[in-house]
């Protein structure tokens, strides 16, 4: 028979596990968004735009509805590009995705009909929608091993006349290239 301290001691342990481990698992989600996040921030720093998209007095980041990157955005907010400010907007669906330099499309969205609406613009997508640079997405965030990387559709970024640098094409876990 337990006795009544005994059980409460196990009852706080029980207790203390679940709160440390919903903790972990917000943190570990929280972190996730975090790094993408900031993959989005360095692929500003390594892409040309044509000179007509980056005639804009900022860089406008844009995701489409349930983007899941939650309060990490907002520390981009305060970031720069080639000394031109970043806005960041959320939400973005239809015409005003064309208004942006890169869009960021949650996996739970249609990408195919994004990038269908955004061809012959220089707007680079990204999303970490499985396979999405086979789907002609730009860049795709992929997960591997509990590693972020990402893949490049180096052929769907040339036809818009965006340039990548080489730096970032050394980098990418998967480089697709069908010319």
């Amino acid at each position: 028979m337990l006795n009544i301290s005994s059980f409460f001691s196990r009852l706080m342990l029980a207790l203390l596990l679940t709160i440390a481990i919903t903790d972990q698992a917000q943190a570990e989600y929280g972190s996730e968004a975090a790094v993408k996040t900031a993959f989005l921030y360095n692929f500003f720093k390594f892409i040309d735009w044509p000179e007509a998209a980056t005639n804009q007095k900022s860089y406008r980041l844009c995701t489409t509805d349930n983007d899941q990157l939650g309060e990490s955005l907002l520390v981009l907010e305060s970031k720069t590009i080639g000394g031109k400010p970043m806005d960041i907007h959320r939400a973005i669906n239809g015409n005003d995705l064309k208004n942006c330099h890169m869009v960021f499309i949650d996996s739970s969205i249609n990408a195919a009909a994004i990038i269908r609406e955004l061809k012959g613009l220089p707007v680079v997508t990204v999303s970490d929608k499985p396979n999405f640079v086979d789907q002609g997405g730009m860049i795709g965030l992929v997960q591997t091993d509990n590693r972020l990387s990402f893949e490049i559709n180096l052929d769907a970024i040339n036809n818009e006349g965006i340039h990548i640098s080489a730096q970032l094409l050394k980098l990418a876990k998967r480089v697709h290239v069908t010319k």
